[in-house]
């Protein structure tokens, strides 16, 4: 039976809740904006029979507690891995988890057997105008009409439907909503405090040295695709896929597919 671990860890009083399922390689799954640590009950089903699975809330998100200074998301990660006698991780980030899965490799590249980056973000890679127009509107909901009106405003906007599946995948779209409807995930904290890796990843992807996946979604917007496509060209001898039918969060949408391509990557980087 697997033993199951579920506190957290202090940083400088700072509480960061995690997650630990099952035995044998560790596999740590770090989730993107608008979700928590719970976003990955599907891969924490499937990967703990043969993996230690870690699952962990960024600050600001979930369980963990919320920030008011300045940290650094990569390096709360190394706490955790120290903490916990890590000594090697295979990391799985999603769209901004991903960029600091790709900050944490930069820095840590000792620590990482491989890297799966999923509708990954990158730090240092400029925004669309209409992305940042669209967050700004969200926020000014939130500080001006609460978070009941922002929160519906933004499931109700055209613009995140690549981000929120479909009325047809209903388990999928219950997960997703579930996450963005925590008011711990929805622009609790200012994101300026956290401070990434100098110099930013989107200039050095040439150091990486370490076996990749990219996994993309056709259904996701023009610009998540064309910013993992050009972390798949920077990382040399990187692997890239694509799944069909989803948007940009494709483990909860297809998680059997996406999770039997996984495996097939672990099988060739970890003996």
């Amino acid at each position: 039976m697997c033993k199951i671990i579920d506190e957290h860890i202090i940083i400088n009083n700072f509480k960061l809740f995690y997650n630990i399922v099952g035995e044998g390689e560790s596999l740590v799954f770090i989730h993107g904006n608008f979700n928590d640590s719970t976003i990955w009950k599907y891969q924490m089903e499937y990967f703990s029979h043969k993996y230690k699975v870690i699952i962990y809330d960024q600050r600001g998100y979930g369980k963990s507690d919320t920030p008011t200074s300045i940290f650094s998301h990569h390096e709360d990660l190394k706490n955790l891995l120290d903490l916990r006698g890590v000594k090697k991780a295979t990391i799985i980030g999603s769209s901004s988890g991903g960029s600091i899965a790709l900050d944490f490799a930069l820095r840590y590249p000792e620590l990482v057997n491989g890297l799966v980056l999923v509708a990954p973000a990158i730090n240092g890679y400029r925004y669309p105008l209409r992305l940042i127009i669209e967050a700004i509107k969200s926020i000014y909901s939130l500080k001006s009409r609460g978070f009941d009106f922002a929160v519906e405003k933004f499931i109700d906007n055209k613009f995140w439907s690549y981000f929120i599946p479909s009325e047809n995948k209903k388990e999928a779209r219950e997960l997703i909503l579930q996450n963005i409807k925590n008011k711990k995930n929805f622009y609790s904290w200012d994101f300026k405090l956290a401070i990434p890796e100098k110099p930013y990843a989107v200039k050095r992807l040439g150091e990486i040295r370490i076996p990749t996946l990219v996994v993309l979604a056709d259904k996701d917007i023009a610009f998540n695709k064309k910013v993992g496509k050009y972390i798949h060209k920077g990382i040399v001898g990187s692997d890239k896929i694509v799944l069909s039918d989803c948007g940009h969060i494709p483990f909860i949408e297809k998680p059997d597919e996406f999770n039997a391509r996984i495996e097939e990557f672990l099988d060739k980087i970890i003996e």
